[in-house]
């Protein structure tokens, strides 16, 4: 729906921007996991749990979770305040900055095995949105003008252009900044194995209880 394929006119464009990449990358690994599922089921059958590359799949949470984060509370204030006429409910911004986001987050809080990221997991994360922004810079220096945003940059935030490379670099890395945190929230709510929080409703034995029991 995002390629213009289903329009008639493809548009590779496209896939410079974070919000397919990220989803790209959860198409993947899905992908992949679906794969390795059948192999379990085949294998040890339908019970039982499946898992790949699970360092990696947190990666994957921190980095599509952003694409909702970035999207309804930095892009979308932005857009609508340009125009009035911004569809922010529209099926291509609901599957890419909604719906993948949050299936992903419940899949892996829902059915991933907890306690298992290591600490410095989320720094090696952020080599993911540290990569894009150096793909960026690339694009930009190599490419042409993006159609869509009438600039090499599709985003405002990255415009050397015209905020300079040192604003650039702060943008960079408050987002940078951003994504390490996020990605040590995964990291805690991964130490919460809801496996060893226990709720005892019975009330203890008394102490007359305990004194004359037989």
């Amino acid at each position: 729906m995002n390629s213009g394929i289903p329009d008639g006119k493809f548009a590779p464009y496209m896939l410079i921007f974070y919000t397919i990449q990220s989803n790209a990358l959860c198409f993947v690994f899905f992908s992949i996991l679906a794969v390795k599922n059948l192999i379990d089921i085949k294998t040890n059958g339908i019970k039982g749990s499946t898992s790949v590359f699970p360092h990696l799949k947190g990666a994957v949470t921190m980095t599509i979770s952003m694409t909702f984060i970035i999207y309804h509370f930095v892009l979308v204030p932005l857009y609508t305040s340009h125009d009035a006429n911004y569809r922010v409910l529209n099926w291509q911004n609901i599957l890419v900055h909604y719906f993948v986001p949050i299936m992903t987050v419940l899949d892996w809080l829902l059915f991933d095995k907890k306690q298992n990221f290591r600490w410095f997991d989320p720094m090696l994360w952020i080599t993911v949105p540290i990569s894009y922004f150096v793909f960026l810079i690339v694009r930009a220096k190599i490419g042409g003008i993006i159609a869509i945003v009438q600039s090499k940059y599709p985003y405002f935030f990255v415009d050397v252009d015209i905020l300079g490379w040192l604003n650039v670099l702060k943008y960079a890395g408050v987002f940078i900044l951003g994504f390490l945190v996020l990605g040590y929230v995964i990291y805690l709510v991964d130490k919460i194995s809801l496996e060893n929080i226990r709720f005892d409703f019975v009330k203890p034995t008394s102490y007359y209880s305990n004194t004359y029991k037989a």
